[in-house]
């Protein structure tokens, strides 16, 4: 199944080097994750933490995954139920009834869940989003339009609670980024390698480069070399879906 190898990948990425104001927890079900998450400065939202699941089909990555908060939540794109309303979760392809959403708005395999916890966090400091498509909660945004105070009344009023609702002994995330590693000099500088710098600007040549990653990445095509893969690629416009169907 190619759903695990990339949600593993994407799992030590984010637990080894968290996004700051996030933190991700995973049991035994490796499709179902908990997101812990801090609301942003300078929003209504802040300073809560709130408890959210990101549930991903086994399709994934050919198929969005499923952002809900449990906490309880006041905004224009969640709904009652908790599940978050915005494009980069929308399935991939176009909308008939939405022209404002294009497909490169919309869930494409080569996005990754770092970008899905940054889009929700842009769309919380921003409820009344030009791109955020039709409203998931429509009194929210009626009452964000009309009675800004009153929307953040609400939304500060939800954020104690979900303050008095946090399991004893919890640890909020970490509000920066975790630092990059950077290799160390030992005699000649592996960055500053001549094979290195030469393999990686060939790679970045390519148009389709980060495609073949995704796919390298979800162990798709392991029997093909890099070169038949960006053929494959070219072929298909850089579409990851023909060429993994193409390969089945």
């Amino acid at each position: 199944m190619a759903a695990v190898p990339h949600l593993q990948k994407q799992l030590k990425e984010l637990t080894t080097k968290p996004l700051g104001g996030f933190r991700v927890e995973v049991n035994d079900d490796l499709f179902q994750w908990t997101v812990w998450f801090t609301g942003p400065a300078g929003t209504p939202y802040h300073p809560a933490h709130y408890k959210a699941t990101l549930s991903f089909p086994s399709e994934f990555p050919m198929k969005p995954p499923e952002f809900r908060i449990v906490s309880s939540f006041w905004h224009p794109n969640v709904y009652p139920d908790g599940r978050v309303c915005i494009s980069i979760l929308h399935p991939p392809g176009e909308d008939e009834m939405n022209s404002g959403e294009t497909a490169m708005m919309r869930w494409t395999p080569v996005q990754s869940i770092q970008s899905v916890l940054l889009s929700v966090i842009s769309l919380l400091s921003d409820p009344d989003s030009e791109d955020a498509g039709a409203p998931a909660n429509v009194d929210a945004l009626v009452q964000f339009r009309k009675d800004k105070d009153a929307f953040n009344g609400k939304c500060q009023e939800l954020a104690k609670k979900a303050l008095l609702e946090l399991p004893a002994g919890f640890v909020p995330p970490s509000l920066e980024d975790a630092k990059p590693h950077v290799p160390q000099e030992r005699g000649m500088s592996f960055l500053a390698s001549e094979d290195f710098v030469g393999a990686e600007e060939e790679v970045e040549q390519h148009p389709y480069s980060t495609e073949l990653t995704s796919l390298r990445d979800m162990g798709v095509g392991a029997d093909r070399s890099d070169d038949e893969l960006l053929a494959m690629l070219t072929k298909c416009k850089g579409d990851i879906a023909t060429v993994m169907e193409r390969l089945e």
